[in-house]
């Protein structure tokens, strides 16, 4: 997905079943600032769901944060294999840091997961 488009529909992981699923079964990687969980999807694409506990904040840091995140993986989407659903959990220091952090974060955890490719297709 070129950077200078908007989040589209087709990848957003919405079914509150496949995130339950992928809550119970799916693969963690763990970061200061997120955890990943992953399980493949036999799709063309991967599909990207964010979590925020109300630990975090309130409604609007919650969102800022959902916000954030969904940007910093947009931002990466060419260098994500395709083909997983992924589950973005935010944790408490997200809230705080900044946006080159939450970059790098979620590059590290898709890296970890070896959904990282360097050389977009």
């Amino acid at each position: 997905m070129p950077p200078h488009q908007r989040w589209l529909p087709q990848y957003r992981l919405r079914s509150a079943t496949a995130i339950a699923r992928l809550r119970r079964q799916g693969q963690p990687f763990h970061h200061r600032l997120a955890v990943l969980l992953i399980e493949p999807n036999d799709q063309p694409l991967s599909q990207f769901g964010f979590s925020v506990s109300k630990r975090i904040g309130g409604a609007v840091i919650r969102n800022r944060v959902r916000r954030r995140l969904r940007e910093a993986v947009r931002l990466q989407m060419r260098q994500i294999r395709p083909g997983w659903n992924c589950l973005l959990i935010a944790r408490r220091a997200t809230a705080d840091t900044s946006f080159a952090d939450l970059l790098t974060a979620v590059r590290q955890l898709f890296q970890q997961a070896q959904l990282w490719q360097e050389s977009a297709p």
